[in-house]
């Protein structure tokens, strides 16, 4: 058996462990192929926190809440184990076993250690919690399975690696995770709840176990056994032995009149032949066991001897073909195997899950969405500080604080955690776990960024970077400082474009990139609807934004200076906003400011491109004059060219003849005088020169120096006046066209207009007492809308700041909903930032808020989602792909979980929408797309929670702030798209520090720009992971995002990547990092042949080819790997400092 020890360099590369005990499959009690074998597995399930805190669970706190005390469970378990060598149990939690494990003496200990070696206590799953499969991202579900795995390694060795996975309370499954696990090396995977309509089908035609491929693209490397259990994960109705339980215990004394060892074994025998009927082998797998259970272990163990050992008795007896013994999940795969099955497939996933006819569990798709959100920004992170950790080589006692926030994200990735379906307390305390995790691991990026910029680890730091609240728009040290640096660190593994928008009060500001040149900024005013939201605590009334171009694993400071009150003169044009033409003419001004954008090479210094500021000009009317400033900052290269009807490129086109000018005189200019930045005075004077060309062009056009919107709105013409009703916002990519009302009607692409439009909405949930499915509510897990249309509201526009960096328009309603849509220069994407809340309960009513996106695309009831943030899969309105369904929740039965991505599609052109947190989303009509945003709720659904989804704070109902993405792209733009979305879930983390000590000058001597990688990474390969593992080494992981395609493969140099370390040796393992690779993966025989692709064979009557049964292989060059299409490819590397 290959097992990677994480104990120290000697022993992780010494190969497989010579164990002498027999684990695993290896300890399996000996099963006879001709009788029916029962297996029977006791376990605990131990949520990670639901109705009681992760402590309160673990210590058995607040009894009066849930009866539970997993201490106590374990305790209790490892005494009865060690008392009876025939006996087993298996574990799943890693989270509360080594809570548990690190209070054990060396007795206690021991035992357990001799336990695991002899495969009475299993180990399955293994991850830290059992993750959710909805809400959860594939990047969080690998590090909390390696975090998990890497503790039972280093404490057990080979016998600590779980062989199957064990998702048995998950509300629907995945099939990215599918694909994850088998990338794991895991042999098979359980599942407790699939629908109610699926699993009668497979009870019916016995495929209760199949085999699932989990990715098309990886083919038969992705498959993996998956078993339904018959009773979700609870004993046989009448044989739970638990102190929690009512039944009847197994009285063996012949003298009581209570005997009842005949009616006890024959009703079992007849339940475990019904579950015999519909699996395919002679083996069916029993649980014994359920929520918190086993704290009296005794009371289980006890009657499940007698259990077993009276039915074998009576077996023996009647010339019965049963079979009872203790067992694992590992132990029945084996046995499962061993039988050779002919098994279905499964392609697809296994959501929506719904427990009845009106039950559908797609409500916490979107539950606690702050939650939600705060747990991807802990991933953000999460990864920048592993990366810091390398990458500025800190010192290892380090890792403390990183294991903590390993840990604070492993717990919230569990299935009633991350999923919002937690009572409101521990909602808190997990947020609670997961904000001093982060504070405590900032120390990280804190030490990082003062060793750069010093280039020393030695000086004392120069900077107390803090974190900021700026979904909130909130940042005390920026609200208050006169001068601050702020500063990022991108993850990626290419250059990225990410604007910055800091928190600041009224005034004049500054910015400065990292040479000391003043960057292109814009001041927003924050609207009142963000100002009032009831958690924000902060005096900023402005953000300043800015475009940051940032390198691949690149640090990067900019400083910022309020502009202190002097002559007029004297004083600098910022690009000032005019949300009305009067404010305009109030202000305008002559004067001239050469600013910079911090535009540089990806290996060289800051390269600025200069602008001339305009006091208020639309994006798109460049004049020629300013393509000439542009050429001399090398900005043509990046210029936009479009295409004419033709198909020839040009460059971007005026709108209109208007917009015209003769540049005859423009081209007069001294350009040999601008291109001298030496000269100051004649640069400024010649510029100067050009700029009074340019406003005398304005000037022949007969009307002031204003905008086309602002002419409008002076026009007196009845035809003028009607066009002054329409208004745009718009970037070198898109123009959006609202009208009077505020209402978005147009979007305009380069090569195609399309109806467009945003609208929010609210469904009313419904009300009863959950007795009978009718009467179901609307709740934590359960979406169930009264009506089949939502209640719409109107939404007027507020405000509408333009400028050189950012145009946004304002949308408010009067029932809390308002959001801002805007465009950034140069960025090919629309982003909607939008509040929600509080939700008006005073109707008595509880109501879910949407956001609506509707267009002329043409989709045909088809849209995708994506599967935990990595594949998308094909999902069509009213159909499942494996049985025929029968919906009585139209709506809820229509949603799935969209983790990063939902899309339609005309074959074109296609729109997504990029999210900030997983949402639940769909398509009910042509054309459109749906986001839940927001619930809040007055009664509970009655599946356990035990209280209503009515989220408050500071005594009002939560307000929510978040942001979407929306692009718009030719169909087969797949490339592009996926980098969006990494930019988007990757976000740079940004730190803000006070510099009042600080001068400009002084700043302009440090280290404000670090470039980690020598080159950007090749196009398709994304750095999923670089974490510290231990002394001179790091985990590493290679991801390939390209679909399949003849030249997907791409080729990664080991030692042609990171600027600050080379490589020494490397050696592969699996996915999660807790074995060497190499292990024989299990094949099956399957009934028929997996597809080509799932998702074009889906509702398509054409035959879609096979991927075949063999993926080709690439081999490797010493330290040049190939990653195959979505293959990830993880490392345990030595390294040695080079930089």
């Amino acid at each position: 058996m290959l097992v990677l020890l994480l104990l120290g360099a000697a022993v992780v590369y010494a190969g497989p462990i010579k164990d002498e005990t027999k684990c695993g499959y290896e300890s399996c009690i000996k099963y006879d192929p001709s009788v029916l074998n029962v297996h029977i597995v006791p376990h605990t399930h131990d949520d990670v926190g639901w109705l009681k805190t992760v402590d309160q669970y673990y210590y058995g706190s607040r009894n009066y809440i849930q009866k539970a005390g997993v201490q106590y469970i374990l305790d209790s378990v490892i005494k009865e184990l060690w008392q009876d060598p025939k006996r087993r149990f298996i574990y799943v939690e890693t989270a509360f076993f080594w809570k548990w494990w690190t209070h054990q003496g060396d007795d206690v200990r021991h035992k357990v250690h001799t336990l695991v070696r002899a495969g009475r206590l299993q180990f399955v799953g293994g991850a830290w919690s059992m993750n959710d499969e909805a809400a959860s991202h594939y990047q969080s579900t690998i590090d909390q399975f390696t975090w998990g795995l890497r503790k039972l390694n280093e404490t057990f060795g080979a016998c600590g690696i779980p062989r199957v996975g064990w998702q048995i309370d998950p509300f629907g499954h995945s099939r990215e995770f599918a694909s994850l696990l088998a990338a794991m090396g895991y042999d098979g995977l359980f599942l407790g709840r699939i629908d109610y309509q699926d699993k009668r089908a497979r009870l019916r035609n016995r495929e209760m176990e199949m085999v699932w491929r989990g990715d098309d693209d990886l083919g038969n490397s992705s498959d993996i056994f998956t078993g339904v259990l018959y009773n979700t994960y609870s004993p046989p109705p009448g044989f739970c032995f638990d102190v929690l339980c009512d039944d009847e215990p197994i009285i063996d004394d012949p003298d009581s009149p209570m005997f009842n060892v005949d009616e006890r074994v024959t009703t079992f025998f007849n339940k475990v032949r019904e579950m015999r009927s519909h699996y395919k082998t002679h083996n069916i797998l029993v649980t014994m066991g359920d929520d918190f259970q086993y704290q009296d272990a005794s009371m289980w163990f006890k009657n499940l001897d007698k259990l077993i050992q009276y039915a074998n008795l009576k077996a023996a007896k009647d010339g019965l073909d049963i079979k009872l013994f203790y067992s694992t999940p590992d132990c029945y795969l084996r046995a499962v195997k061993d039988a050779n099955p002919t098994l279905p497939i499964k392609q697809d996933d296994f959501f929506p899950y719904a427990s009845d006819p009106t039950a559908y569990w797609t409500g916490y798709f979107t539950s606690r969405p702050t939650t939600k959100y705060f747990e991807r920004l802990g991933n953000r992170y999460l990864q920048v500080l592993k990366q810091l950790q390398v990458v500025s080589h800190l010192k290892e006692h380090n890792k403390f604080v990183l294991n903590e926030l390993l840990s604070a994200m492993g717990v919230m990735q569990h299935h009633d955690a991350v999923t919002g379906t937690e009572k409101e307390h521990v909602a808190h305390d997990y947020e609670r776990l997961l904000d001093a995790a982060i504070d405590d691991a900032s120390i990280i990026a804190r030490q990082a960024f003062n060793k750069i910029s010093q280039r020393s680890d030695t000086k004392p730091p120069i900077y107390e970077y803090e974190r900021c609240r700026f979904n909130e728009s909130s940042c005390s040290v920026s609200e208050n400082s006169e001068q601050f640096v702020v500063t990022m660190y991108n993850p990626l593994g290419w250059r990225v474009k990410q604007p910055i928008r800091i928190p600041v009060v009224e005034g004049k500001y500054s910015v400065f990139s990292p040479k000391g040149e003043e960057i292109e900024t814009q001041l927003v005013k924050i609207p009142d609807f963000v100002q009032n939201i009831p958690t924000r605590q902060s005096k900023a009334t402005h953000e300043l934004v800015f475009l940051a171009y940032l390198h691949p694993l690149g640090v990067k400071s900019y400083y910022i200076r309020r502009k202190r009150n002097i002559s007029k003169r004297n004083t600098k044009k910022s690009n000032d906003i005019y949300l009305n033409v009067n404010d305009y003419f109030k202000n305008i001004k002559d004067n001239i400011e050469f600013e910079y954008i911090d535009d540089v090479n990806r290996q060289e210094k800051d390269v600025p491109e200069i602008y001339i500021s305009e006091p208020f000009r639309s994006v798109n009317k460049k004049i020629d004059i300013q393509e000439k400033i542009d050429e001399l900052s090398g900005d043509t290269a990046d210029r936009k060219v479009l295409k004419d009807k033709s198909g020839a490129q040009v460059s971007e086109k005026l709108e209109n003849d208007n917009d015209k000018i003769d540049d005859a005189n423009a081209d007069k200019a001294d350009w040999n005088v601008l291109k001298d930045k030496d000269s100051t005075k004649d640069y400024i004077d010649e510029v100067e020169r050009l700029k009074g060309i340019e406003r005398v062009l304005y000037r022949s056009r007969n009307y002031p120096f204003v905008n086309d919107d602002e002419i409008r709105m002076l026009a007196d013409e009845p035809a003028i006046i009607e066009r002054a009703d329409e208004s745009y916002i718009e970037n070198e990519h898109f123009k959006l066209r609202l009208d009077g009302s505020g209402q978005i009607t147009h979007l305009i692409l380069p090569d195609r207009t399309s109806n467009f439009n945003v609208q929010f909405f609210y469904w009313t949930g419904c009300v009863g007492d959950n007795k009978k499915p009718e009467q179901r509510s609307s709740g934590a897990y359960i979406f169930r809308p009264k009506t089949t249309q939502p209640f719409g509201m109107s939404l007027n526009i507020t405000g509408k700041p333009i400028g050189r960096v950012v145009q946004e328009v304002w949308l408010e309603s009067d029932q809390n909903v308002a959001a801002i849509v805007r465009f950034y220069d140069k960025l090919k994407f629309m982003e909607i930032d939008y509040t929600v809340g509080p939700i008006d309960i005073t109707d008595g009513s509880g109501k879910e808020y949407i956001i609506r996106y509707e267009t002329n695309i043409v989709n045909n009831g088809v849209f995708y989602t994506d599967s935990n943030g990595r594949q998308y899969l094909k999902r069509k309105l009213n159909e499942r792909p494996q049985w025929n369904l029968t919906l009585e929740e139209p709506i809820a039965g229509n949603y799935y979980p969209v983790t990063n991505d939902i899309s339609i599609d005309d074959g074109v052109y296609r729109m997504s929408v990029l999210t900030d947190r997983s949402h639940g989303g769909s398509s009910l009509q042509e054309g459109q797309i749906e986001l839940m945003l927001h619930r809040r709720l007055l009664h509970d659904d009655a599946f356990g929670v035990g209280e209503a989804l009515n989220e408050t704070a500071n005594g009002k109902g939560l307000v929510v702030r978040g942001r979407q993405r929306v692009l718009f792209e030719k169909s087969d733009q797949r490339v592009e798209k996926q980098k969006r979305i990494y930019e988007y879930h990757l976000e740079p983390i940004v730190f803000v520090a006070d510099a009042k000590d600080l001068e400009l000058n002084d700043w302009v001597t440090l280290d404000n720009c670090f470039i980690g990688l020598k080159k950007e990474l090749p196009e398709g390969v994304h750095l999923l992971t670089l974490e510290p593992w231990s002394e001179g080494r790091v985990l590493i992981r290679f991801e390939n995002y390209l679909q399949k395609s003849v030249n997907s493969t791409r080729a990664v140099d080991f030692n042609d990547i990171f600027s600050f370390l080379t490589f020494v040796r490397f050696r592969e393992t699996t996915l999660a990092a807790n074995q060497w690779l190499g292990r024989d993966k299990w094949t099956w025989n399957k009934e028929k042949e997996f597809v080509g692709s799932f998702n074009k064979n889906y509702g398509s009557f054409d035959d879609v080819s096979n991927n075949g049964e063999e993926d080709s292989v690439t081999a490797d060059d010493g330290f040049v790997i190939q990653l195959k299409a979505k293959q990830i490819r993880t490392f345990i590397a030595d390294y040695v400092i080079s930089m």
